[in-house]
């Protein structure tokens, strides 16, 4: 009986392992998805969230297809330029003013379609997805929560040189 029991939790958390394994992959929302289809999803999420009118919700619409299919420009570009070796410092600095750039004008063309109320509301969602989306960017680089020039390693591994 206590072989028994050893065995089915040996198989039970070999299954949850390997489902777990499973889920990696795939855990980007939205990724099989055109660009007119997230454009249209997105419009809607903040016709949801503003209370816009048809006219605003079109000017969105237009808005994000626009900033989604330079989005994918730019980003075939970047792929094809840094798997030919051909990106340097130079070429990462200008992608990334490019980048804010377009935000820049995106938040512009925002600000011209939503009125004042929206606007605001709309920008503290932003800034509230952009913090959330920074501290998850530092949880998966630091796993292990120790702060970066912290050293807890083991001695053995303390490079004294």
């Amino acid at each position: 009986m206590k072989k028994l029991m050893v065995f089915t939790v040996i198989v039970f958390l070999f299954s949850l392992t390997i489902s777990a394994q499973g889920k990696k992959g795939n855990n980007r929302k939205g990724q099989d998805l055109t660009s007119e289809q997230m454009a249209t999803l997105q419009s809607k999420r903040m016709t949801l969230m503003l209370d816009l009118d048809a006219n605003q919700q079109k000017s969105v619409e237009k808005l994000f297809l626009k900033s989604a299919k330079e989005r994918e420009l730019s980003r075939e570009e970047f792929r094809q330029k840094k798997q030919s070796g051909e990106m340097n410092s130079n070429d990462r600095f200008n992608a990334e003013k490019n980048r804010l750039e377009k935000q820049l004008a995106h938040k512009a063309e925002m600000k011209k379609i939503l009125n004042k109320d929206q606007y605001d509301k709309w920008e503290k969602t932003m800034m509230k997805r952009s913090k959330s989306k920074k501290s998850q960017a530092n949880s998966n680089k630091n796993p292990r929560g120790n702060k970066q020039g912290n050293n807890n390693a083991p001695k053995q591994f303390n490079n004294k040189g």
